[in-house]
This record gives structure tokens, C-alpha cells and sequence, in this order.
């Protein structure tokens, strides 16, 4: 008797939607507490990162009859890295636009001072950089950006997640 594979629609939006939570809180953190870059709170994001990744995993597998292939629990965690993404993309874009806009302008006031300091380069050099900069740092490139990043890490993650998890249905094999 073949069982048929759970639906991994209503565990990506549960699970995706806990990593998007975490994610917004993380910036807002960093917005009240004014710290732009703490490896406590890195470590602490990418272990509950992985944490919620693997619990998402674990109950599709749990719904599957303890099993699962590699495929599956890629499909699993990049689903969720889709919604929190999603999520995350747009509050992102509200955060950079609305909420704490001076962000960019610190980012871009320091991609300037540090192409000055190096007297390397010429003012026609600097401006184009300048130009660049502004491109790769406006909110609507901030929110592909996180996108990006949550796809790209949920991948590694899902992939790693799965592979650890793995045990083959020998029905199916």
C-alpha cells in the first residue's frame, strides 16, 4: 500500500513565517539597539535559522512515515525559503524606505569615505563607484537582496537538513 506525500504548503507557511518573524525582529533589534554588526547575535540568528529549517524537515517527515528523501527535504526547506523571503523582502523594503532610511545614507556616506581615503582613484572613478552604489543599495535592491539570501542559505541549509535526516521508504525503493 503506497502512502500518499503530505502537502508542504501549510508546514512552509507555518515554519516560513517563524524564520520571517525572526529575521524582522533581528532588524528591528538592530534598529532600537543600534548595533549593526554583533557575532553574539549572528550566532544566535543562524542557530535558530537552522533550528527552525530542521524542525519544519522534521514534521514533514514526521507526516511521511519517518521517511524522507534528499529531494524532499530540499522542496521542504526551500518552500519555506520562499515564504520568509516573501515576507522578509517586503518588510525589508518598508524598513529601508520608511522606518530607518538613514541606513542607506551611512552606507553610502561610508562606500564614500573609504573610496577617498585610498587617494587611488579619480573623480570621474569615484563617481561612477557613487553611482553604483546608490543602484546596489536602494530599498527595492535591499529587499531583492534579502530575498536572495534567504533563498540562497535555505537551500544550503535544506540540502544539509536533508541530508542528515534522510532515510529512504524501501517500498519506494
Amino acid at each position: 500500500m503506497e502512502t500518499e506525500t503530505p502537502s508542504i504548503k501549510s508546514i512552509a507557511y507555518n515554519y516560513g513565517l517563524y524564520l520571517a518573524l525572526l529575521t524582522i525582529i533581528g532588524l528591528v533589534f538592530q534598529y532600537v539597539t543600534g548595533i549593526e554588526k554583533n557575532w553574539a547575535v549572528s550566532i544566535i540568528s543562524i542557530i535558530l535559522t537552522v533550528v527552525i529549517y530542521y524542525y519544519g524537515i522534521k514534521v514533514f517527515k514526521d507526516k511521511n512515515g519517518n521517511y524522507l528523501t534528499i529531494k524532499e527535504g530540499l522542496k521542504v526547506g526551500m518552500a519555506i525559503a520562499v515564504v520568509a523571503g516573501v515576507i522578509c523582502a517586503v518588510y525589508a523594503y518598508i524598513h529601508y524606505s520608511f522606518i530607518y532610511p538613514e541606513f542607506i545614507d551611512k552606507i553610502r556616506e561610508q562606500a564614500y569615505n573609504d573610496m577617498t581615503a585610498n587617494n587611488n582613484m579619480s573623480n570621474a572613478q569615484i563617481e561612477s563607484a557613487m553611482e553604483m552604489t546608490n543602484i546596489f543599495t536602494s530599498p527595492f535592491a535591499m529587499a531583492t537582496s534579502f530575498l536572495l539570501i534567504t533563498l540562497f542559505t535555505g537551500f544550503i541549509i535544506s540540502l544539509i537538513i536533508g541530508a542528515i535526516m534522510k532515510k529512504q521508504d524501501p517500498s519506494k525503493a
